[in-house]
């Protein structure tokens, strides 16, 4: 399972010149970037990517894929040298997104006696015995205005993105403040695989589990049913060593009630790809 792991074994070259220089070796159409800054993409000519005159020292890298997926590795550059990295594509893993709404705070207003209003961005919200909440604010400086029989108590609350805050007005001092500002659970999420798997109708779980045993790299270019409750896809790999060491892996899997590899990793025009057949258990 390795050879279809991200792998990043370094190997030094000597080369004249005080700075350093980078070579990534890839196959061609992924970006590159060095310390947050693009340094281009990788060719066919090249067999990767070359990035030159860097300043010895630690270097933070990223390759990414068009698909959003991505490997993340330190690399240290040495004076008047070319520092080489292997990067296999399946080792590239789908970067982690938070949720859209996780950018959105929560203000909670306690209320001491018990018993308010709070007028919160044109919102109004009473309450006799709870706190009251306000969902879905976004960041920046906003107006609460709390009020209990004919006493109003105001200030501006500072909002950070993503946060809860807690305001506390209590009526026996006159007081209104900020007694808590947190970070609310971030959901992280993958965005959804958009392969030949999605249109498929087969229970949702069939399709979790295929991609589930799949390296990220692996992209189902064809789905279809197959016959005693079968899912046959084809999965394009970057060669057909990877294709027998996918073949190797999941033909010992206890994933499924079954996995056939129906013929060797075999070559077209858009290179390697190799077909399994996943077979589930009958539905009750």
């Amino acid at each position: 399972m390795q050879s279809i792991l991200l792998a990043a074994s370094l190997a030094v070259v000597s080369a004249d010149g005080a700075a350093g220089n980078l070579f990534v070796r890839i196959s061609a159409g992924f970006e590159v970037i060095v310390d947050g800054a693009s340094a281009g993409m990788s060719s066919a000519d090249q067999g990767g990517a070359l990035i030159s005159n860097l300043a010895p020292g630690q270097h933070k890298v990223i390759v990414r894929s068009s698909d959003g997926r991505e490997g993340t590795f330190a690399v240290s550059i040495n004076e008047g040298e070319t520092t080489s990295i292997d990067v296999s594509p399946l080792g590239l893993r789908r970067k982690l997104v938070t949720a859209a709404g996780d950018e959105l705070s929560v203000v909670n207003v306690l209320c001491i006696p018990q018993g308010c209003s709070a007028q919160f961005r044109g919102a109004t919200a009473n309450a006799t015995e709870e706190d009251i909440g306000f969902d879905s604010i976004p960041a920046g400086q906003h107006s609460l205005i709390v009020t209990r029989g004919k006493n109003s108590l105001r200030m501006r609350v500072d909002v950070p993105a993503g946060s809860i805050v807690t305001v506390q007005a209590d009526f026996t001092s006159s007081s209104i403040r900020t007694v808590e500002t947190r970070r609310r659970p971030v959901r992280v999420q993958v965005a959804e695989a958009n392969d030949a798997l999605t249109p498929l109708p087969v229970p949702a779980y069939w399709k979790s589990a295929i991609r589930g045993v799949l390296p990220s790299g692996a992209l189902v270019i064809d789905a279809s049913l197959a016959q005693g409750n079968g899912v046959r896809v084809t999965v394009r790999v970057p060669s057909d060593r990877v294709g027998f060491s996918l073949i190797e892996s999941l033909l010992s899997s206890t994933a499924f009630s079954a996995i056939n590899a129906p013929s060797s990793p075999r070559r077209t025009q858009n290179g390697w790809v190799v077909d399994f057949i996943f077979y589930f258990p009958p539905a009750h």
